[in-house]
């Protein structure tokens, strides 16, 4: 019998031949919770597979095994942040669906998980739509293994994420910063203005070399970015992408600080000898080592605190020079080509907001132009 009762409308044995392996019979068994009816259809869908050819035998694997096996797969072919990354959030599908078989997995049981993801303060929208593309990546990967036909991943509700208002500074409020950094340390200062400046990340400040400056031609040449990831230490790495590659022209108030925080950095050098850690970075901790990819946001936490000023992320000060070259008037495509982006339509989608006194001018300039004199 290819469908068995086990509990009356509630559990069957379904039993499917497959074929020969030699003299050896193969058959599909699996357990089937539900109605007698839906047992049936359960058992009619294998044999149309087996018909069309589209029956594959590993969907019975769970989620947790399938993920397992894309982490070892992909783990030599991405960055070890992004795999750590994923492997963080793999942690968290595996936790909710990772003992659901590939064969019972549906669009149901998915955005069940979305939503418990979003009935979780913890996460942002953002957030769940990464746990989303790995999801698909993961069965679009199971698809060409051959373990399953399809992706329903692919008809969940799209999961959107809402755009957040831009945080930084106005221009009364970095002359504020300014004026208060005159009392903190000199390095402090080096590494706020020039991000102020510069309008560069976190990671490519940090990476930053003293042969990267160049003190005659007031630049910056921006090759290269640290980072940290747990158990595996601070690194470098090339930038964001191949946009990022760039060299930067800053102010000669920036590069005189800069000048003074060598003098004061090679004082320092000479001061601890041998205890000097010699890193070539331009920002290092007070022993010479690479500073932490981290320590710039936490000194710019510490000044915020100290003189009660507006909160926002060092990431925001990058957003603060950027808006204050718009605000300035510089063309998009300058304002984009120095903040690394990859096309002036990223610039222009992200700082849109900042445009719109622009535009307005331009709607006040044409419309001189077509006075009409009316009788």
């Amino acid at each position: 019998m290819a469908v068995q009762e086990i509990i009356k409308n509630k559990k069957y044995k379904i039993d499917v031949p497959l074929g020969y392996n030699g003299t050896k019979r193969i058959r599909h068994i699996e357990t089937f919770y539900g109605g007698k009816k839906e047992a049936i259809l359960r058992e009619n869908e294998i044999k149309l597979e087996l018909k069309n050819n589209t029956y594959v035998k590993k969907n019975h694997i769970t989620m947790q095994s399938l993920i397992e096996e894309w982490l070892k797969m992909i783990k030599c072919n991405v960055q070890i942040k992004t795999y750590k990354a994923y492997e963080l959030y793999s942690k968290n599908i595996i936790k909710y669906i990772g003992h659901v078989k590939l064969k019972n997995l549906n669009v149901k049981i998915l955005e069940e998980f979305y939503n418990n993801l979003r009935n979780d303060t913890t996460y942002a929208d953002k957030t769940i739509k990464h746990h989303y593309a790995i999801i698909s990546n993961v069965l679009n990967t199971a698809i060409r293994w051959g373990y399953i036909n399809s992706n329903p991943n692919m008809f969940v509700t799209p999961i959107k994420v809402h755009k957040k208002e831009i945080e930084c500074y106005s221009p009364e409020e970095v002359k504020k910063l300014i004026d208060v950094l005159q009392n903190e340390p000199i390095k402090y200062q080096a590494i706020i203005l020039l991000a102020l400046d510069s309008g560069c990340r976190r990671g490519e400040i940090t990476g930053l070399t003293w042969e990267d400056i160049d003190f005659k031609n007031c630049s910056i040449n921006i090759n290269k970015t640290t980072q940290y990831v747990p158990d595996y230490g601070i690194f470098e790495k090339e930038p964001k992408s191949e946009t990022s590659n760039r060299i930067i022209y800053i102010a000669p108030t920036t590069i005189q600080l800069l000048k003074a925080y060598q003098k004061r950095q090679n004082e320092r050098k000479l001061l601890l000898g041998t205890q000097w850690k010699n890193s070539k970075r331009v920002f290092t901790t007070e022993y010479g080592s690479d500073m932490h990819p981290d320590t710039p946001s936490k000194i710019l936490e510490k000044i915020i605190k100290k003189y009660n000023l507006k909160r926002i992320t060092f990431h925001g000060l990058r957003h603060t020079s950027i808006s204050l070259q718009i605000s300035s008037g510089i063309q998009s495509q300058i304002v984009s080509k120095r903040a690394g982006h990859s096309s002036v339509a990223v610039t222009d989608n992200i700082y849109s907001h900042f445009f719109k006194k622009d535009l307005k001018k331009v709607a006040n300039k044409i419309d001189s132009f077509l006075q009409i004199k009316t009788v």
